[in-house]
């Protein structure tokens, strides 16, 4: 452990470095975790070497605030030569080792911020203590502090996973979106199989960056490591949407339904509206009529609604059409009669869309000349002038649909007339 300072001194001490060797007690008492080899600092005196050896002494009896309180008067008093700041620096690297034992890690920070700050120090040691000195910010809650350090440090060298995706999630707790989303491509460029916390960690900062796609592959990770967590089912849904995927997400939510994870009425409804958003209505139609004649989900004016509109996405007109009447008779609501009259009105069946707009009419609809105007082409197609007649001189009146009531009107007239010569054509024939 003493080799960490690779501390030099001629052959009049070498005995005792020896002896220190032998205690197993070492100047290299930091803050725990394995060390890396430095390259040597100043060669320190004899007195340097056994004051810090004293004070390590004191460290390992557990006697910290002693240690604190003499570490920094040692380093107050160092002088300026190139051996005596570096002692400097290894007093107070002591002391912080002591204030971080004593469950004070800001202070801790402090004293290796100094340390650091000596430029005699190897630079491989200022580094190390550069990290230490961030996690220990950490620790203490300064997360402005710890985020710049944790930046710095990554510039000079080369981390492991672990503390990648410990600066990704600093800089997350930060909300420092741009800064986390770098910090987690690092983490994943050097880290090939994250754990599921990891993963959660970085679907969350794709999705704060903006990087759907990303954040989506992360969860569906997840999923192949743990698909028990209904919660990641859903989050992976909505990000397929999200990106515009809804193929995908209608997929994802029928793997997890069929696997039992996803289950219960509102998870039926939200895969029958994923079935409907990723191009597959009659499927959701199906299992939304099954599931009403089934009794699993409850016969609610707003699930028939959904019936309805899974049979009308689907083009089933017939059943389209007699789910929205079932709909608009239980409602009795304007929209859902207009909903019905003017599916029937595109459809060309031309009675039920004659209803559906007079019932919405009656119900105070909005627009009620343009409902005239619908409802009257309707009773004309279906051969009934004198009907058609009537409603298009109601529309008539509202000056949104008075100019094309009139054209209807003379056309009305028109065939009239046409019926009228054809009448007279045929009686003098006879």
């Amino acid at each position: 452990m003493f080799r960490h300072y690779r501390l030099r001194c001629g052959h009049h001490c070498r005995s005792r470095l020896k002896t220190l060797m032998a205690m197993g007690v070492g100047l290299a008492m930091l803050l725990g975790g394995e060390q890396r080899a430095l390259a040597a600092g100043p060669a320190l005196s004899q007195q340097s070497i056994d004051r810090l050896q004293g004070l390590e002494r004191q460290l390992s009896s557990g006697h910290y605030q002693q240690v604190v309180e003499s570490a920094r008067s040692r380093a107050a008093s160092a002088g300026s030569s190139q051996a005596d700041q570096w002692a400097r620096a290894l007093y107070l690297q002591l002391a912080a080792s002591a204030a971080q034992r004593m469950d004070q890690p800001g202070r801790a920070a402090d004293l290796l911020y100094q340390a650091r700050a000596i430029e005699t120090a190897p630079l491989s040691q200022r580094l190390q203590w550069l990290e230490q000195e961030a996690k220990l910010r950490l620790r203490a809650g300064q997360m402005d502090q710890a985020s710049a350090l944790f930046d710095r440090w990554q510039g000079q060298a080369s981390l492991g996973s672990d503390d990648l995706w410990l600066g990704a999630r600093i800089h997350a707790r930060l909300e420092q979106w741009d800064d986390a989303l770098h910090w987690v491509r690092l983490a994943r460029q050097n880290d090939a199989s994250p754990d599921s916390e990891q993963l959660a960690l970085a679907a969350s900062i794709y999705q704060q960056s903006g990087q759907f796609s990303e954040a989506s592959r992360a969860v569906e990770e997840q999923l192949n490591q743990d698909d028990s967590d209904p919660a990641r089912w859903q989050q992976a849904a909505a990000l397929y949407q999200r990106i515009g995927q809804p193929d995908r997400a209608a997929a994802l939510w029928e793997a997890g339904w069929q696997r039992g994870i996803l289950k219960g009425e509102e998870a039926l409804l939200t895969r029958a509206r994923l079935h409907m958003a990723g191009g597959t209505p009659a499927r959701a139609a199906e299992m939304l009529s099954a599931a009403l004649d089934q009794g699993s989900i409850e016969d609610t004016e707003a699930n028939r609604r959904l019936l309805a509109s899974a049979w009308a996405q689907s083009r089933d007109h017939h059943k389209a059409l007699q789910a929205w009447q079932v709909v608009a008779e239980r409602s009795d609501d304007a929209h859902d009669w207009y909903m019905l009259g003017d599916l029937a009105y595109g459809w060309g069946v031309w009675s039920q869309a004659e209803k559906g707009f007079a019932k919405a009419r009656a119900r105070g609809a909005d627009n009620p000349g343009q409902l005239l105007l619908m409802e009257g082409v309707a009773a004309y197609e279906q051969g009934r002038l004198d009907q058609a007649q009537q409603v298009f001189q109601q529309a008539e009146e509202f000056g949104d649909s008075a100019d094309q009531a009139g054209q209807w009107l003379a056309l009305i007239e028109s065939d009239r007339r046409s019926q009228q010569s054809s009448l007279s054509s045929r009686i003098s024939m006879r």
